[in-house]
């Protein structure tokens, strides 16, 4: 009996791009079969060129599973990257929870594709847009609210546990994981799905044609190995020319919009003062008002963050600075006791290594010394925040 020829569990899309035959291989990021398609396609399609969905960071971070022990989180902090590391640690572990359910390693099929690439010899590329600037465009496009409920929606996808049969492995070979997220989004978030996928497929297609049409030497056969989510908006990308320089932009914050949020806060207040000053329907004591202001900012700013247990000091700097986190926008109450804790209770390897294990139950996320840091940054912004509006209205 003829032994079966090997197939592919998702079938395979070619095109023609110029002179170059392009092979699009759809994975599921967490799937073992995926990982065998690679070898699959590498081994009988013979590529010239191999094309991964993945920027230089994340391969750098593919080869060096331990990457995150090595990253000093108080350097995070002071250049005020905390936003950027929040996210993408939520989406890292994210995809390692679906992982572990599945018995593959999230992006297998990626760090397989490099290194089979590399053992044949064949010219690869990472074609994907940097996480960075995909993060930065999504967060600029929506609202402080817009912001919270993305937060929101990323921290709950951790604490659901379920076990995933092989039916839910096969819808992700439709969908990959952060689009399951964004799907649960009200419509009103699509402008973060365009950037999230449909501009990510634009920016891979080009790369794509860069590597196939531009190219000294264009290459006979390329494989291109992308979540299967991108696959019919990548073939429809392919057909046309794209602007990277455009893709790749991030906003600078406007000037006018930075000295509004800045002077909100303190129109508000003087308006206050000036209202009971000047109205007679009150004798105002400034020295009296300006106590009351400091008690309020320090008495709420330290309650609501002593329920995270931080490092005494870190409690201390941000009650101490809470009263003039206000009126300097470069000294906030959150960033100064999250910077305080990270240099005395710095994260150990375990805490790196635990990190998404400590979703599974709140006593390790409570102990866990990454996301107490995270949990006392945002515990001092929202008690800042919230110390404001008592004071306005006890006035």
């Amino acid at each position: 009996m003829a032994s079966q020829k090997p197939k592919y569990s998702i079938d395979l899309r070619r095109l023609k791009l110029g002179k170059s035959e392009v092979i699009l291989l759809g994975t599921a990021h967490v799937s073992r079969e995926s990982v065998e398609d690679v070898e699959l396609a590498i081994q009988k399609e013979k590529p010239d060129a191999v094309l991964i969905e993945l920027d230089e960071g994340r391969a750098k971070n593919l080869k060096d599973p331990d990457h995150w022990k090595h990253m000093d989180i108080v350097q995070v902090i002071k250049t005020g990257k905390i936003y950027l590391l929040f996210s993408s640690i939520l989406l890292s572990i994210f995809q390692k929870k679906m992982g572990d359910r599945l018995t593959s390693a999230p992006g297998a099929e990626f760090k397989r594709a490099m290194f089979l690439s590399e053992e044949k010899e064949i010219a690869h590329y990472f074609i994907d847009r940097e996480i960075r600037i995909t993060l930065k465009r999504a967060w600029q496009s929506v609202g402080f609210f817009g912001k919270l409920r993305l937060i929101s929606e990323l921290i709950a996808s951790l604490f659901v546990s379920e076990k995933m049969e092989k039916d839910d492995i096969e819808k992700l070979k439709e969908k990959d994981a952060l689009q399951t997220v964004l799907d649960s989004l009200p419509p009103s978030f699509r402008k973060i799905r365009e950037i999230v996928i449909d501009e990510r497929d634009q920016y891979m297609a080009q790369k794509v044609r860069d590597v196939t049409l531009n190219a000294d030497k264009q290459p006979r056969r390329v494989l291109v190995v992308v979540g299967a989510g991108h696959l019919r908006g990548l073939e429809e990308a392919l057909g046309r020319e794209h602007n990277l320089l455009q893709l790749t932009q991030v906003r600078e914050p406007k000037i006018i919009r930075s000295l509004i949020a800045f002077l909100s806060p303190i129109v508000i207040i003087v308006a206050f003062l000036t209202y009971f000053t000047f109205s007679g329907n009150k004798k105002l004591d400034l020295a009296q008002t300006l106590k009351t202001w400091i008690i309020i900012k320090c008495s709420v700013t330290a309650v609501i963050t002593l329920a995270w247990a931080p490092h005494f000091l870190a409690w201390l700097g941000g009650v101490i600075v809470s009263p003039v986190s206000t009126f300097l926008p470069v000294i906030k109450s959150g960033w100064i006791a999250a910077l305080v804790e990270a240099i005395f209770r710095k994260p150990e390897v375990t805490d790196f290594e635990s990190m998404a294990e400590a979703t599974t139950k709140f006593k390790s996320f409570y102990r866990n010394r990454i996301f107490r840091i995270f949990m006392i940054f945002f515990l001092g912004q929202f008690s800042s925040a919230v110390g404001y509006w008592v004071f306005i209205y006890y006035v």
